[in-house]
């Protein structure tokens, strides 16, 4: 199984690429298609945080996953570029916060779905419809 896993086109191409790819095409698109993604692959896992309701289009406007020590979030500020972080977390506590590049954020972010899809049927699959 992971053989096979790993003879598709797009693990080969690596999911930090793709996920640079979709991120320089349309960052606020981007923001709405990995929301997606990553609660299909890691329900539970992902705090998706959304803006809107009523009268307008619930759009996503923060993205949270906790992997291992790390907490990576990227967010919309509103205008400008989307905003990338990593939490430092130990024990439940939060030590450091520090801002780092999207491009950093989306190849730490790819390494850890990487690894995820090859352990897991659920996220290799929702990585498969993200790339297509």
């Amino acid at each position: 199984m992971a053989d096979e896993f790993e003879q598709q086109e797009w693990f080969k191409f690596g999911m930090a690429a793709t996920l640079s790819k979709q991120y320089a095409a349309d960052q606020r698109m981007f923001l709405e298609l990995l929301a997606q993604m990553l609660e299909g692959a890691l329900p539970g896992e992902a705090e998706i945080g959304r803006k809107g309701g009523l009268f307008s289009k619930k759009t996503v406007q923060r993205i949270s996953l906790q992997i291992g020590s790390d907490r990576y979030t990227l967010e919309d500020p509103g205008r400008g570029p989307l905003r990338a972080t990593r939490t430092r977390i130990v024990r439940n506590i939060a030590l450091k916060t520090e801002e780092i590049p999207v491009q950093d954020w989306l190849a730490e972010l790819g390494a850890a779905l990487d690894e995820r899809a090859r352990t897991s049927q659920a996220a290799r699959e929702a990585l498969a419809r993200l790339i297509g």
